[in-house]
């Protein structure tokens, strides 16, 4: 009989392992500001003014202050950074599993991101909050897609609902 050793499992921090888990299974990422409430969940919306008519709200609105800090939910790699009309500035970061996500509304982005470093550890600085793209108010649009699909990140931040 020949014997195959066994070789260690690589470490891997907690928010990859959750976001590897399967969908059934409990999940979490960082919040991407804090403190962190739900302004506006994901789903289907009505129209909130000309220029965001009724339609999917594929993530949710996350309320803060002009310049406060955004934060990456989980370890991951920058993909993209762009200009994008509804929603300003745009970072869209890369996670295992095919999974990203996306941060918007940014007025500015941190050096270290500025200037072209791409790989990022949870709760590490992406950017400032502004009114950049349509908004209604300062806030960061936060969306979470696994794939190609919009996935509701509001289980898997774990912040409560703003009171209104």
């Amino acid at each position: 009989m020949r014997v195959l050793p066994i070789l260690p499992l690589p470490i891997l921090p907690l928010p990859i392992l959750l976001l590897l888990a399967p969908a059934s299974q409990a999940q979490a990422l960082q919040p991407p500001v804090i403190p962190a409430c739900i302004s506006s969940p994901f789903g289907m919306r009505r129209a909130i003014g000309p220029h965001a008519p009724a339609a999917l709200h594929n993530g949710v609105d996350l309320p803060a202050p002009a310049g406060a800090l955004v934060h990456a939910a989980a370890d991951g790699t920058v993909l993209r950074i762009k200009r994008q009309g509804l929603g300003g500035v745009t970072v869209h970061l890369g996670h295992p599993g095919g999974t990203t996500t996306l941060y918007a509304h940014l007025g500015n982005l941190v050096p270290a991101i500025a200037e072209g470093r791409r790989s990022v550890r949870a709760g590490e600085p992406l950017g400032h909050v502004a009114r950049t793209g349509v908004t209604y108010g300062t806030h960061l649009f936060f969306a979470v897609l696994r794939g190609t699909e919009a996935v509701d990140p509001e289980p898997l931040l774990g912040v409560p609902r703003c009171s209104r």
